[in-house]
């Protein structure tokens, strides 16, 4: 390839991506005048500019393809290795995100708190919680061992808080002869 053609398809290609931006940029104003007139929500256009955008840069890289005379079985060999790379990783933390992320909820929820009596009810599981970590929760059973659980399973089992939600009610009693010792 010469230099003359490089510099030919350079300057078709900064045409091409113009045009594309231009006209991309004329419907992006029409979708704003069309969200103005019939009132969508703004979610709903901004999932439409998403789609837009993404339109956009698609038709550029194609249009760059085409311009530059790249084979497409190379530019698809490229692309599917890259997303079976992505996939086994993301495959391979997926345990690890899921702990983390069961963790942040439970921080949020708070479904048990620390010292708080609770039973995984169908593993039969039960202890005092010590610490909520962000992959595991640890408990200590009656005998005194500790036991690690995934935060994930939490979500996937149900559990029994037998103690630190019970005694809220016996602060909020009419009459002192309400509350009882126990």
């Amino acid at each position: 390839m010469t230099e003359q053609e490089i510099l030919l398809k350079g300057f078709i290609s900064g045409v091409l991506l113009l045009g594309i931006l231009l006209l991309f940029s004329v419907i992006i104003r029409y979708a704003r005048k069309t969200r103005q007139k019939f009132g969508i929500r703004k979610s709903r256009y901004f999932a439409i500019l998403r789609i837009i955008r993404i339109l956009a840069i698609f038709s550029g890289l194609f249009a760059l393809l085409l311009v530059w005379d790249v084979s497409l079985k190379n530019v698809w060999v490229h692309v599917t290795g890259i997303l079976a790379v992505v996939a086994i990783a993301f495959f391979a933390v997926w345990s690890l995100v899921g702990n983390l992320l069961a963790g942040v909820i439970i921080y949020f929820t708070s479904p048990f708190k620390i010292n708080d009596d609770i039973e995984v009810m169908p593993d039969e599981i039960a202890g005092s919680v010590l610490a909520i970590n962000t992959f595991y929760t640890v408990l200590q059973d009656p005998s005194g061992c500790y036991i690690n659980i995934p935060n994930s399973l939490f979500f996937q089992k149900y559990i029994r808080v037998k103690s630190g939600r019970v005694s809220a009610s016996v602060f909020y009693a009419d009459s002192a002869d309400s509350v009882k010792e126990g």
